[in-house]
């Protein structure tokens, strides 16, 4: 278990790592970076090949409070190569502790929803899927048919406008990509919600309506926004701030930073 700079979650566990690009969002994913770069060492000794870490599994049952807990930041747990069984083990450690609230995200829509039609989620199971623009859309139909307390997308990093149906989603992320390649104006023109002149970054106006959007839709339909980042070289090196504030909307039921130990 590691504590984490993503500020919508407080720790993140991963009893497995490794995974493999399908889609647009997966490009510059920092997980295959990092693992890559640690290619035979102790930490990532197949880089970013898969690696069950069954040791691993025991490390929610060591938490002293309730704790909001980012499942897999290094993989995705429904990746077709993680076997069945395995999968089963972490659902059941989830299902076990059930004072932690475990935010499962995934780009594999389809198989999520396969294995909760064959097995119940436990309540304390967010099931969310990536979406980064238009072309993948469908994995929010696909998420709506999944049986679950809480339903979340992130839109991160978002990459188009994204028009679709939030209604029987709970939670919504946005934010820009952020990595060194953004230095280069040719990435940054396809992929940024930012632009830099240089010395500033700073978001840029016609895409600012990309999350504008995500956030007035979403609002109609009843579901909790939370605006990540704007991203650049840095995660937060354009802030995050749209529209004179800061939005950190969760479920009603997480885990608040501000308030460790107990459930708002």
């Amino acid at each position: 278990m590691n504590d984490t700079g993503i500020i919508w979650t407080e720790a993140t566990w991963n009893p497995m790592s490794g995974c493999e690009k399908i889609s647009a969002g997966c490009a510059f994913c920092y997980a295959h970076t990092l693992a890559e770069n640690k290619r035979g060492t102790m930490a990532f000794p197949k880089g970013f090949d898969l690696t069950l870490r069954p040791h691993k599994l025991k490390e929610p049952f060591a938490l002293k409070r309730p704790t909001l807990i980012f499942c897999n930041s290094m993989s995705d747990l429904f990746w077709r190569e993680i076997p069945d069984e395995y999968r089963d083990k972490v659902v059941d450690v989830i299902e076990q502790t059930p004072q932690h609230q475990y935010q499962v995200l995934t780009k594999r829509a389809d198989v999520l929803l396969q294995y909760s039609r064959r097995r119940r989620l436990p309540s304390n199971f967010w099931a969310g899927v990536s979406i980064e623009n238009q072309d993948n859309a469908v994995r929010a139909d696909l998420l709506r048919e999944v049986r679950a307390e809480i339903r979340f997308i992130s839109a991160e990093p978002l990459l188009g406008p994204l028009r679709i149906d939030w209604s029987g989603i709970q939670w919504v992320i946005t934010g820009g990509e952020s990595g060194n390649h953004l230095l280069n104006p040719k990435l940054r023109e396809v992929r940024a919600l930012v632009t830099y002149d240089g010395k500033t970054w700073s978001p840029r106006a016609d895409r600012m309506d990309w999350v504008r959007w995500i956030r007035d839709d979403l609002k109609r339909s009843g579901g909790m926004f939370f605006h990540k980042q704007w991203g650049g070289r840095t995660p937060h090196s354009a802030g995050r701030e749209l529209d004179g504030r800061t939005w950190d909307e969760f479920p009603l039921m997480h885990i608040s930073k501000s308030n460790r130990g107990g459930y708002l």
